[in-house]
């Protein structure tokens, strides 16, 4: 019974092991900082508002995890305030999917939002 148990736990901690890693491979950088961030529209219209505190030069894509909607843009700021007016056709929309808006910096991770899923 013990040698099963053994067996049962090392199977679940090595399913965990991928995860670990990219945990701390992540971890030593900061994410893209966005604050009172609102995100209001559907198929395929959006209007995303939020405050980027530290002024840096940010920018923005759209995709469906597949495929790049929007290609990398400048978020426009002004007085750390952004409103982005997104328009996508209704043929770029996954028919079974979610379509995500990216917030990038150079040297931080990512900041990710979901406009909308479809299914």
């Amino acid at each position: 019974m013990k040698k099963i148990m053994t067996v049962v736990l090392c199977v679940i901690i090595s399913g965990f092991i991928p995860y670990m890693s990219t945990v701390s491979a992540n971890s030593n950088k900061e994410q893209v900082t966005i604050q009172d961030l609102s995100v209001n529209g559907t198929n395929g219209n959006y209007v995303i508002k939020g405050i980027i505190p530290e002024g840096k030069e940010v920018y923005y894509t759209v995709e469906d995890g597949h495929n790049e909607l929007i290609a990398k843009k400048k978020v426009p700021l002004s007085n750390h305030k952004f409103l982005l007016e997104i328009h996508l056709n209704k043929k770029e929309l996954p028919a079974n999917g979610t379509v995500i808006l990216y917030f990038s910096e150079e040297g931080k991770e990512p900041y990710s939002v979901v406009l909308e899923t479809f299914s």
